[in-house]
């Protein structure tokens, strides 16, 4: 039935982009569907086995002269891309330029064009009465989709692809955000509104269609732009660029996803085409894979009797918070460790599944009552069904469990005294759903051999398809969507992976291995002296379940629960676990803090400011970095605040103080990621402080401890990188947060010092951008002794004429009762001020 190659033709693919403007020069996206949106720009690049082609497509705004030459060239990450450069004359060349041009493509392909783009084309040709072509336009519906077809082309819309079969290491699915991750490549940094200036204006002539001044055609065009800034402008000839690379990201995409081979093979275990592979959700292919499989592996499966089984009714009472209990997660958090070997559970659920022999007609979960009562399960395999809790993990309890303490492993023995549920399955009837994964299990491997030797892209992608193909397996079982779904099967399938985890973990306790993180089908166990884990398969004992090992990390950071950092053999610092949704900020202040935290712990740090003194170049360098807004900045465009269903998100809290920037772009320094996600290592700005971001503005921040991160981070960051009072050896427990305050002030002199000889060593692209700096020696602070650098530091005078900085004034607020300078007491109104500064 699979083919066991598959030759594939020498395929033209064409990747394209447009670029819409409405013409009555309002404020919106032209989606096509007003009479005045017009498509003014087309991109299209075309390859094939013997080459690539790179075309642009334009008119002039107002009828301008622009003299472009038929082939240019344009530089973009190093590379010189030739394009052929084609001016027509209105909308409707352009359409019919574009036509010719994917005439002789068998793929298309763009990002999002399946919602934007494709329907765009669809509506200016009926705007502009283009019938001859709008009858090669069709629509069909797949799955819970309405395609839309163009001569019988294969259409793949990539950003379809990566949200189906790619979005488990993706930060979002703008294609910028793609194209960052899977290429490290860019967008051009312009906003697209910006070419709306360019055609609404009556201002436009031919010279500046020619410029290459971006300032002189921002100032001229700047009436007509809506929330674009001089930095997020372009010259006409660089939006042109603009469109063009666009689509070339998304052929590099095309091509390293390798998408068309991806979606052949997919569709090749069903004897069903492309498209519907592509559209199909992992419950309806299953679906068809079970009429073509059934028959492979000797089965008849009738669809048509197929229901839905997740009515949880009968089952609540084992529920926790109104589910079944999933996956396992257990560390002890804040513990640092060297010589870490990761173990992995080989495709954990899809095994379980096969070891136990569950399928629809073999397994099903009773009640205690329901067991005694039926001589027939009692002839049958019988397995507990029990939550589990920190409890399982704890050592003492280990010893105590005598009948885990086997020379090989057995699932827990069924107790009708302490047990409300029993699992009972059938394992002597061999089953289709376990036959099916057995089956599918070994032609991965055979794929899996074959792509090691060959490296031919087929077997790749024939065991990746797999891969998503078994693992999908549980989550149909639990969907109450899917005619395929048992939800005992899925109940079943977790429980005993949940088991399989305990059983390993218990093994290396007993063995005197100490196991520092367990999470759902992985081990990482402190010192294990050899790099396999035959001895625990060999404990393990249970068909078809195997834990391999993986690799060996130097050292393991662990933080909390899906948290951690390591270091790998090769001393690199991975972090796992924080936010996905990442600006190069944010990214640049974690990795520098966490693996100054790491490396601080392997050589024993023996000053007990170098944590703080970390911080402040940390912070020292993001503020450097604040002065480009466009590249550390996230933007995000707000909508009016009775559309937002949430009453605490930041952008509603920021907008029922700021009620005017509705519908603006609003920038942010940090991440705008969910407040009240109580996520420790999350750099967020307070909401209050949220404005479009310079660096005068960011600046003005000042003093590093103030502001800058919230008090949760901060505090954590105080904890992680508080290098002397942090893990002296390994397994102690962090210093606490009150005995490091107690000595924050005793730390300030070395801060200030440090922080003073570090300001003008940051390196600055323009020295035109230096921060100047003014020191008057005969003004110092009344605490530390230094001098007041009034152009640089937040200070204050009290009432007695002397003067503070800041800095010191927080530290000491509690307890400053005196000027530390004249001795005279503080005043009520210094007090308030104070107590405002110290509020906010």
């Amino acid at each position: 039935m699979i083919p066991e190659y598959t030759h594939s033709p020498n395929w033209t693919i064409a990747s394209f982009d447009l670029e819409t403007v409405p013409l009555s020069g309002e404020n919106r996206v032209p989606t096509g569907a007003d009479s005045k949106d017009t498509i003014v720009m087309i991109s299209v690049v075309k390859w094939n086995n013997n080459g690539v082609e790179y075309y642009l497509l334009y008119f002039t705004p107002c009828n301008a002269e622009f003299s472009s030459a038929r082939q240019n060239s344009l530089v973009y990450d190093g590379d010189t891309i030739h394009y052929n450069s084609i001016k027509v004359e209105n909308e409707k060349e352009l359409l019919i330029k574009f036509h010719n041009l994917i005439e002789d493509a068998h793929v298309l392909t763009g990002y999002n064009i399946n919602n934007f783009d494709i329907p765009c084309i669809f509506s200016r040709l009926l705007w502009l009465r283009m019938h001859d072509y709008l009858e090669h336009y069709s629509s069909k519906t797949i799955g819970d989709y309405m395609v839309t077809t163009f001569k019988n082309k294969i259409v793949l819309d990539m950003y379809h692809y990566f949200r189906i079969f790619s979005s488990y290491n993706l930060p979002g699915f703008k294609l910028d955000d793609v194209a960052k991750v899977k290429l490290n490549k860019f967008k051009i940094p312009l906003k697209s509104t910006g070419i709306h200036a360019w055609y609404v204006s009556k201002e436009i002539t031919s010279s500046l269609l020619q410029s290459n001044n971006v300032k002189e055609c921002f100032e001229t065009l700047k009436k007509y732009l809506y929330h674009v800034t001089e930095e997020q402008f372009g010259t006409f000839t660089k939006y042109l660029e603009y469109c063009l690379i666009d689509s070339e990201l998304v052929r590099l995409l095309f091509i390293k996803e390798t998408a068309l081979h991806f979606l052949i093979e997919r569709a090749n275990f069903t004897a069903m085409d492309a498209i519907h592979a592509f559209y199909y959700g992992n419950s309806r292919y299953l679906l068809e894979l079970f009429k073509t499989y059934g028959t492979i592996l000797g089965y008849f499966i009738n669809i048509n009797y197929f229901k839905n089984m997740t009515d949880p009714a009968k089952y609540k009472s084992m529920f926790i918070n109104g589910t079944y209990q999933g996956a396992l997660n257990y560390c002890i958090p804040k513990r640092y460790y060297k010589n870490i070997s990761v173990m992995d559970f080989t495709s954990m659920y899809p095994c379980s599944l096969l070891s136990a022999n569950l399928c629809y007609g073999t397994c099903t979960i009773l009640t205690t009552e329901e067991y005694v009562n039926s001589p027939l399960a009692q002839t049958l395999t019988a397995i507990p069904f029990r939550n589990h809790s920190k409890q399982d993990f704890d050592k003492e309890n280990i010893f105590k469990q005598g009948e885990l303490c086997t020379e090989n492993y057995h699932y827990p023995t069924f107790d009708p005294n302490k047990d409300k549920f029993v699992i009972v399955v059938n394992q002597q009837t061999k089953a289709f759903l376990p036959e099916l994964v057995l089956h599918l299990l070994n032609l991965r491997k055979y794929h899996q051999r074959e792509y090691k030797s060959t490296k031919n892209i087929y077997h790749y992608n024939s065991q990746l398809n797999i891969k998503i193909l078994i693992n999908s397996l549980y989550g149909v079982m639990g969907s109450k969507d899917s005619c395929l779904a048992k939800l005992v099967i899925a109940i079943a399938i977790v429980t005993l992976a949940r088991y399989q985890l305990l059983g390993s973990y218990h093994f290396m306790v007993r063995k005197g291995y100490d196991v520092c993180y367990a999470d759902t089908d992985s081990l990482m166990v402190h010192n294990w002296p050899v790099d396999n884990c035959d001895e625990v398969n060999k404990y393990l004992n249970l068909p078809h379940v195997e834990i391999k090992y993986e690799e060996r990390f130097k050292s393991l950071l662990i933080l909390s629960k899906k948290r951690y950092v390591f270091e790998t053999q090769n001393g690199k610092f991975i972090t796992k676990g924080f936010q996905k949704k990442l600006n190069d900020l944010i990214k640049f202040m974690s990795d520098t803090i966490l693996i100054h935290a790491m490396n601080s712990l392997q050589q024993g740090d023996a000053n007990p400011s170098q944590g703080w003194i970390v911080w402040v170049d940390t912070l020292l360098q993001a503020y450097y970095m604040c002065r480009n807004p466009k590249t550390y900045s996230i933007t995000r465009k707000t909508k009016n605040l009775d559309e937002y269903k949430s009453t605490t998100c930041s952008t509603v809290r920021m907008l029922q103080k700021y009620p005017e920037k509705a519908g603006e772009y609003i920038e942010y320094t940090f991440s705008r990621a969910d407040v009240a996600a109580k996520e420790v290592l999350k750099w967020i700005m307070d909401v209050d402080d949220v404005k479009y971001l310079n660096f005068e503005q960011f600046g003005v921040k000042r003093p590093i401890e103030i502001g800058v991160l919230n008090r949760r981070t901060r505090k954590r960051i105080v904890e992680v990188v508080s290098t002397d009072k942090y893990l002296r050896k390994e397994g102690d427990v962090m210093y606490s947060m009150c005995q490091m305050a107690e000595e924050m002030h005793g730390f300030l002199m070395d801060i200030n010092v440090h922080e003073k000889k570090m300001k003008n060593t940051v390196p600055l692209d323009n020295p035109d951008n230096s921060l100047e700096t003014t020191i008057d020696e005969s003004i110092v602070c009344g605490e530390c002794g230094d001098p007041i650098l009034f152009e640089e530091e937040e200070y204050f005078t009290l009432s007695c004429g002397c003067t503070l900085h800041v800095f010191c004034l927080m530290y000491q607020f509690d307890v400053l009762m005196d000027c530390a300078t004249c001795g005279t007491s503080i005043t009520p109104a210094d007090r308030i001020v104070l107590e405002t500064m110290w509020s906010n």
